[in-house]
This record gives structure tokens, sequence and C-alpha cells, in this order.
């Protein structure tokens, strides 16, 4: 942005240059042109007066020693003619008149002097004709023809003009050497308040931009930007702040309620058993959706310090962990791959998040197969990858998935709060990662995460994270034994 500011501020001082320097040039190859006329108009009507009484004794001849010096000192050359156009004296012989000449004798034996000649210019550099005409008494008798090179005046107006170019370079270099460093003072705030705002939509609300200096407009947006920021943070704060404490709020009574409920079990009519048993699944799944809603407040305010993590071994680790309810729905859980593969994240966010997307794969792939790998993209990011043989979404149905409470037309019956993927997608954005949900082939669900690589950690990672947490502490193992449920690929 610096370049283009002086790039702008160096083109209008090259437009005024311009506007300036083109009509100054201009008008000194004019005034060249006219001071070269306004002597050889001088000469010429000097000779002319000279070559009146010759013409009149018939003895143009006694001009010649005269029109050979002054052709020489000056380098004109100089044409006597006489009332019919015929050259009677010339100081070079043998040389026919310039069309420039022609025209200038054309005028003079009419009784009238030579037109002024155009501006003589470096491309356009025409000798200049000027003739005076030969009078006796009232009559034309003949003509003085002068025609003057003009490569001496070409050469002064290339020099003046090289002398404005100069002068105009210098100017745009000064320019150039002043808005450097004025730029700097402008675009400064600018850049601390575009990387300001650009944390701030990252999902940081504590970013906050330096006001320091500037111009006064730009320290005040810079302050004001602050103000909004705080404003914001505040604002989500207390909203998240309002869905964790009426979540937990709710959890007692509805515990007490739920308690209440499956006491009046024992004295209920057979015929009423059913309604109570609805009841008690509407009560459960009711705590399920506050403990998922307090989870996502938990999530989103989660500030704690990026971790190194073993992708590969924290999805081990949960695989592990959920063994046993694959094995009670009679479903297969394959890992693909081997080695390490770390990422940043907060202490417990990747379990979090395979939680929610194993529990989810599990209850609808009964007798089904679930498929993990990991692998590193060539794009510096590692992708997780989830998917299973169940009966899967639509295109459409995959990109709602993710929002809070969603729930398929065909899943209302299943249990669930349909936060479980909007909280996944919140911890994986912690981790400055992607989280996409897609259909699987030839059916099921596939779900992909991909998270920024740590190439530091790949090797050596230090043990920051407390166990659980999916890294690989002093004395763990990088590939641990099979276990049951978990069919090695």
């Amino acid at each position: 942005m610096r370049r283009r500011l002086v790039a702008l501020f160096l083109g209008l001082v090259a437009l005024v240059l311009l506007a300036v320097e083109v009509p100054l040039a201009a008008s000194y190859a004019q005034s060249r042109t006219q001071q070269l006329l306004i002597d050889r108009t001088g000469d010429t009507a000097r000779l002319a007066r000279l070559a009146a009484p010759a013409l009149a004794r018939d003895a143009v001849q006694t001009l010649e020693p005269e029109v050979q010096a002054y052709a020489r000192l000056y380098g004109v050359r100089v044409q006597v003619h006489g009332a019919d156009g015929e050259v009677l004296l010339s100081s070079a012989a043998g040389e026919a008149t310039a069309a420039e000449g022609t025209q200038a004798l054309a005028q003079a034996l009419a009784g009238r002097r030579s037109s002024p000649p155009a501006a003589v210019l470096p491309w356009q550099a025409s000798p200049v004709a000027v003739a005076e005409p030969v009078l006796r008494g009232s009559e034309v008798a003949g003509a003085v023809v002068t025609v003057s090179p003009t490569g001496e005046t070409v050469r002064v107006v290339v020099v003046y003009w090289a002398v404005l170019a100069v002068a105009g370079l210098l100017v745009l270099g000064l320019v150039a050497v002043a808005t450097w460093p004025l730029s700097r003072w402008i675009l400064r705030p600018v850049h601390r308040l575009d990387d300001a705002v650009h944390t701030l939509t990252t999902g940081d609300l504590d970013a906050r931009a330096e006001v320091g200096h500037g111009p006064p407009e730009l320290r005040r947006l810079i302050a004001d930007f602050n103000r909004m920021a705080e404003a914001i943070r505040t604002s989500s704060a207390q909203q998240r702040a309002l869905v964790a404490d009426v979540s937990h709020q709710l959890r007692n009574p509805l515990t007490a309620l739920q308690l209440r409920v499956d006491a009046l079990e024992s004295g209920l009519i057979p015929a009423a058993r059913g309604d109570h048993r609805l009841a008690m699944d509407e009560i459960q799944r009711l705590t399920q959706v506050l403990d998922d809603t307090l989870a996502m407040a938990r999530a989103q305010e989660d500030r704690n310090d990026l971790v190194a993590i073993d992708v590969r071994e924290c999805v081990r680790d949960r695989l592990r962990m959920w063994s046993d309810a694959a094995e009670a729905g009679g479903t297969e859980m394959r890992l693909a791959g081997e080695g390490s593969s770390w990422v940043l994240a907060p202490p417990g966010a990747l379990d979090m998040v395979l939680d929610a997307v194993l529990h989810n794969a599990l209850r609808f792939t009964p007798g089904g197969t679930v498929r993990a790998s990991v692998d590193e993209g060539t794009d510096g990011t590692i992708e997780l990858l989830v998917s299973d043989d169940g009966p899967g979404l639509t295109p459409e149905q995959c990109a709602a998935a993710t929002r809070r409470f969603w729930r398929g037309a065909d899943q209302q019956n299943v249990p669930g709060s349909g936060l479980g993927l909007a909280i996944s997608l919140t911890l994986v954005q912690r981790c400055g990662g992607t989280l996409t949900v897609r259909p699987a082939r030839p059916h099921g669900l596939s779900v992909v995460i991909r998270l920024p690589r740590l190439e530091a950690a790949r090797t050596a990672p230090p043990p920051t994270a407390p166990p659980g947490a999916g890294q690989v502490g002093p004395g763990a193992r990088t590939h641990p034994p099979p276990t049951p449920g978990l069919a090695a690929r």
C-alpha cells in the first residue's frame, strides 16, 4: 500500500510537471525560432536595400563579395532573384532553391514579406527561409532570399529541454524521498489497525491496535476501533456467561424433576407406564441439551495456550475409549497409517472433537465399519478423516450439519442435542483448522478435519499437555498394541 501511495503522489507531481514544463519547452522553442527569424529578417532587409541600386544599374555582380562574406560568416545561403524569379546571384552556385525559399520568394515577388515559419523542433527542423522584395519606387524589381539552417537552434532547444527534464526528474526524486517517510507516517496506523482487525476476525476478541503516531483522524479511528472491540468482547463474554449460567442453573431443578418423575413409576398403573418412559426420555434429552450447551459455551470462551499434540496418537486413544461401545453395537473401527503427525491445539480439544464425531458415527452405523485416517497434506496441513458406511446425509444436510441444534428430519427420534458437530467446529477453528462434513461413497458420512502441521514438534515434541490430551509423554509408546474393537489396517 505504501508503494501505491508513493506512486500516486509521484503520478500527481509528474502530471503537474508535465503541465508546466511542456508549455515552457514549446514556448522556448518558439522564442528561439522568433529570434532566428528576427535576425534573418533584418539581414535580408539590409541585403535587399543593397541590391536595389545594383539591380537598377544591372550590375548585380557587384553584390557578390558582400553576399559571399555574409554566407561564410553565418552559414546562410543567399540568393538574389529578378522580377521574374530568375536567380541572378547565389552564394551557393548550382544549388536549386529550397522548397521553403520558393514559397517565401513567391510572397516577396508579390510585394509581401514572407510568412513566419513554424517553431523549430528537434524532430521538425526545416531550414528557415526569409525573403524581402527589392523595390524600385513602388514596383518590385526582384527579391533577396536567405535560407538559414536550424542545427544550432535545435541544439540549443535540445539542451534547454534536457535541463528541464533533469530538473523534473530531480523534483520527482525529491518528492519520492519526502513522500516515503510521509507515507510511512500515514500508513503506520493503518497497518496496526489492519493487523488488529485481522486478529479480531480470527476469533481473538482481545485484539487491540496501538494508537501511536499518525494523522489525527487515523488515531481517532484506532481509538474508536479499540472501544468497539472491547464492547464486542464484553458483549460476547456476557452472552457466553449467560448461556453457561442458565445451563448450569437449570440442571439442578431438572435433576430434581428427573428424580421425582422416576419415583412416580412404582405407583403408576400399567397403562401410564408408556407415557412415563416418554417423559423420562424427554428429561434425559433436555439434560443432554443443557450439557452440550454448557460445553459449547466453554469451548467458545476457552483461551488456553495451544500445546503440541500427536493427532495419530490422539485418534488411537479415542478409538480405544470407544471400542466397548463399538463392540456392543457390532461396529468395527479401523485406523489407517502409522507414524506421528503433530499440531497445536488446546489441551483436550481434539479429544472432545473425536468423541463427538465417533459418537455420531457409532450411533448411525450399527453393525457397520467406522474408518479413521490421518494423512499429511502437501499444503502444510494434517488431514483427519472419520467416515462410516451408515445412511449418511444429503449434500444440503451436510452443509447444515454444523449449525447449532440442527437435526435431520429423519433423526428427530434419535438421542442427541444437535450440538456435537457445532462444538467440534468451534474447537477446530480454535486450532486454526477447518471441519467439513460431506457424503461418503458409496454411502455413509465423512467428517474431514484439517489442522496446520507443526513441523518443529514432529521429531521431539515437548510433553506439555496432561495425560489424555493425545500427547506422547516420557515413556509413552508411539504405536500401542492392538486392542479389542480396533482392527489395524
